[in-house]
């Protein structure tokens, strides 16, 4: 704990720490009683309590800042470390973890953080029967170890799914961290879930926002095994199609316990994961007539040998006994003998056609016979929505496809939903059991193709009406929509180009773009198609995928003659060969970008283009070039109503102040830019603000600002998966450990920052991170190692072109050498640059000179 010898607790803390912004209500109670103890117990240090903790200061900072409920466990060490309550603060967690009526839900999304995930469908209504198979699955609530894998397997509607969400509602307080439900759709004819897909949905579940969502499968599953260690939880993969689908989705902690269905039997999962397989069969005669009973009620005892034959012109299959059971509700005046008899008639004729043996026969008697008692609108709405390609709809969506009013569609689908031929989600969107679209589509479609049409035409227009949420969640379907219907695939990759970079959602964006290019039709689409590919590549950080696709669209766009065309194509060029250090280039094609646009006159690019011109500049070491972009590119913005660009315009002029040792301007506009930021809701702008502040307060010596600020920026970072930010955070809690002679703690963040910046290509923030690198091992004697690492910062700028940083790792090289010859030619060298770059760091390469 954090006492001192006479057991009385520390009083040498720092400033208390940032608190999030939320909604009063339960969310808002814990953190303000979590903050209220850090302040009685003195304000220790991230520092003090992350050493008492047994974790980084970055989680503890998280805790304490972030607008999300930490888990549990993490909070019951931080109260026992401030000698706090626990059983107080445990009932607080679970009111802030408790799920939130939908509304409340709405109105605090914009902060709050999400509660424990609740997933699980509506249970069964009418569940009846398989005690044999419940009763497989109880022992494994075990009471400790390892919790298993279950895997439920079985025909096609044999009530697989009905099992399984059956037994886990039994189950689900043995899971207090939450119940996971996905469905896979193994078996859907054209919507199998990629792994990809089935990780990014439950990251999002478990409160990823879409921006921290990482790209690569495997880091995505390694995020869900993350999130989900030590946590007791239940997990339903519905409609498994194979091990390879699954194997991602597995998480890694053995106190999660993984509910699986499929139609397969899965070998390998049994073989290699340890899976417990249960069978599932048609059920028994005296299950299906009972099931029967509990939905017909006394029509079934009343005449029990027809119920028994109704049960076997069903197969004894869960799906169809239920179908019929509706059609028998819905005609209380008819016996079960009369329904009897018009399906064996049914049964009869599909025999007839039928080419063959095949065991679903008796099935799609049912659902023909469902059919037939349908209305003539309410039928051809079945089939249409057997007929779509896509995952499930919303009711606008059900309403074009179906060429209704929503009110209409609404009774419609209302209807099929109450015969068991439609199925509602909890989210109020509308599918289809796999065997009943498969039976649908065996039917004829008249007017599939003109329904079709109009369902593409809506998504097609909705996606300008809508906002980030619905398209979120619309995007599956967007991407079905633009794989399957090549004209729409180019005017969808332009129209949502801005808006999926913006939510960070660039797997569906690279997805999208690369449906768009293998639809161009013409030279003029193909390259919109490879430059919006290009962007977002380098969103990716793969820089060279990104200048390969730039390159492409520019050549198509020059034989075109398309300005406007070259100029963002240029613009792209520029921007990647920035990040990875080739600022001549990138000058040069930022230059000719601009050209174009001034020609033809459009503002609102020109300010895009300066704000990478003048940061250019700034790496080049010629920052009155660099002041007067971004002083350009200001008015620009401010003239245009562009808050973000102006926010941006104000942190990078902020930079180039502080390069010249103008501290109180650089200050001023960090501060500038941290308040727009803030106003605007730009979260990622809010972290770069309080970066560069921690930056200059650090050299300003205000520690416990810096320090402030940088903990406050990282969870940002870190939550948003951006990891340009990241680096350079990790870079200032570096040099600001250097300056308090932590020596561990700066060699922890500079090698973080080192490691981030190599694996996205940013050669600034590596080349910095290697000087402080050297610089901390030279202060800590360490002086092998320390040159090896001024070495490496020379090496990179030998590419770059970063005079800035090479004379920091040259004054480096001096201070590590001493008074001797190699000490006064590295000062000479640095004082050479320091003067060609007019900066203030030249005087004191003078003194140093005079001294030797």
């Amino acid at each position: 704990m954090l006492t001192k010898p006479d057991g009385s607790l520390h009083r040498r803390g720092v400033a208390a720490l940032p608190r999030p912004r939320l909604p009063d209500g339960p969310v808002r109670q814990l953190f303000d009683a979590l903050h209220d103890l850090h302040h009685q117990a003195g304000w220790p240090s991230l520092r003090e309590m992350a050493g008492e903790v047994g974790c980084s200061r970055t989680t503890i900072s998280a805790a304490f800042s972030t607008a999300r409920v930490p888990r549990w466990g993490l909070l019951e060490l931080i109260v026992e470390t401030l000698h706090g309550d626990v059983e107080h603060f445990h009932r607080l967690w679970l009111a802030a973890t408790t799920p939130r009526p939908p509304a409340a839900e709405t109105a605090a999304s914009a902060g709050a953080p999400a509660a424990v995930p609740r997933q699980l469908p509506t249970d069964v209504r009418g569940f009846t029967g398989r005690a044999h198979e419940l009763a497989a699955l109880d022992p494994l609530l075990r009471p400790s170890g390892p919790a298993p894998i279950a895997l439920v397997s079985g025909p096609a509607g044999v009530g697989k799914t009905a099992l399984a969400v059956h037994w886990a509602h039994r189950v689900a307080a043995h899971f207090p961290d939450g119940q996971l439900y996905l469905n896979l759709r193994g078996y859907d004819p054209d919507q199998p879930l990629e792994p990809g897909e089935a990780l990014e949905t439950l990251l999002r579940a478990l409160g990823v926002p879409d921006s921290a969502i990482p790209q690569r499968e495997s880091e995505r599953a390694a995020r869900l095994r993350t999130l989900t260690a030590d946590r007791r939880m239940l997990v339903l993969l519905d409609n498994a199609h194979t091990v390879a689908q699954v194997r991602p989705l597995l998480p890694g902690s053995g106190t999660c316990l993984v509910l699986i269905t499929s139609r397969d039997t899965l070998p390998a999962l049994v073989a290699r994961h340890g899976a417990v397989r249960i069978g599932l069969d048609l059920l028994t005669g005296e299950e299906a007539v009972a099931l029967l009973r509990t939905l017909l009620g006394g029509r079934v005892d009343a005449q029990p040998e027809q119920a028994a034959t109704l049960a076997e012109l069903c197969a004894r299959l869960p799906l169809a006994l239920r179908v019929a059971a509706e059609l028998a509700i819905a005609r209380p005046r008819l016996t079960l003998a009369d329904l009897v008899g018009q399906l064996r008639d049914e049964s009869r004729r599909l025999d007839l056609l039928a080419a063959g043996d095949d065991e679903y026969t008796a099935v799609r008697a049912v659902f023909s016979w469902s059919r037939r008692n349908l209305s003539a609108a309410a039928d051809r709405a079945f089939l249409l929505l057997s007929a779509h390609p896509y995952a499930d709809l919303d009711l606008p969506a059900v309403a074009a496809l179906l060429g209704l009013d929503h009110t209409v569609a609404a009774r419609l689908v209302d209807v099929l939903c109450q015969s068991h031929l439609v199925e509602e989600t909890p989210m109020g969107r509308y599918g289809m059991h796999d065997l009943l679209r498969a039976y649908g589509a065996e039917q004829d479609h008249a007017d599939a193709a003109p329904a079709l049409t109009r369902l593409a035409d809506h998504y097609q227009a909705a996606v300008a009406l809508h906002d980030g949420k619905w398209l979120v969640r619309e995007l599956p379907n967007l991407l079905t929509l633009a794989r399957t219907r090549p004209s729409h695939a180019g005017p969808l990759s332009a129209a949502l180009s801005g808006r999926l970079d913006t939510l960070g959602q660039f797997g569906a964006a690279l997805a999208l773009h690369g449906h768009a290019l293998d639809a161009a039709g013409s030279p003029e689409d193909r390259a919109g198609a490879l430059n919006r590919l290009g962007v977002t590549h380098r969103r990716l950080g793969d820089y060279a995928a990104a200048g390969e696709h730039h390159r492409a669209a520019l050549s198509l766009y020059r034989d075109g003659g398309d300005l406007a065309g070259q100029a963002e194509a240029l613009h792209g060029l520029g921007i990647v060969c920035w990040r990875g250090g080739r600022y001549i280039e990138a000058r040069d094609h930022l230059l000719e970008a601009l050209a174009l646009w001034e020609t033809l006159g459009d503002r609102t690019a020109q300010g895009t283009v300066l704000y990478g011109l003048g940061t250019v500049h700034l790496q080049l070491g010629e920052y009155r070039q660099a002041i007067a972009h971004h002083v350009r590119a200001l008015g620009l913005h401010r003239d245009t109503g562009n808050q973000l660009g102006e926010s941006r315009a104000l942190n990078n002029l902020g930079a180039a102040y502080e390069r010249l040792g103008r501290l109180g301007e650089a200050q001023e506009h960090y501060e500038q830019a941290l308040a727009l930021n803030q106003k605007i809701g730009n979260q990622v702008g809010v972290a770069v603000a309080l970066t560069n502040l921690g930056n200059v307060r650090t050299k300003l010596g205000r520690w416990d600002d810096a320090r402030l600020c940088h903990d406050s920026a990282l969870p940002i970072y870190l939550e948003a998966g951006y990891r340009v930010g990241e680096a350079d955070s990790r870079c200032g809690l570096g040099t600001l450990e250097l300056r308090q002679g932590r020596h561990q703690e700066a060699l922890e963040q500079f090698h973080l920052a080192v490691t981030t910046a190599r694996e996205i290509g940013e050669a600034e923030t590596e080349t910095s991170a290697l000087v402080g690198l050297g610089d901390t091992l030279s202060a800590m004697g360490q002086r092998e190692p320390a040159q090896a690492h001024y070495d490496a910062a020379l090496a990179r700028v030998a590419s770059t072109g970063d005079r800035y940083e090479e004379a920091r790792a040259l004054v480096g090289i001096a201070r590590l050498h001493g008074a001797t010859p190699r000490a006064a030619e590295a000062w000479r060298r640095a004082l050479t640059l320091f003067d060609e770059l007019d900066l203030p760091e030249a005087d004191e390469v003078r003194r140093h000179l005079a001294e030797l």
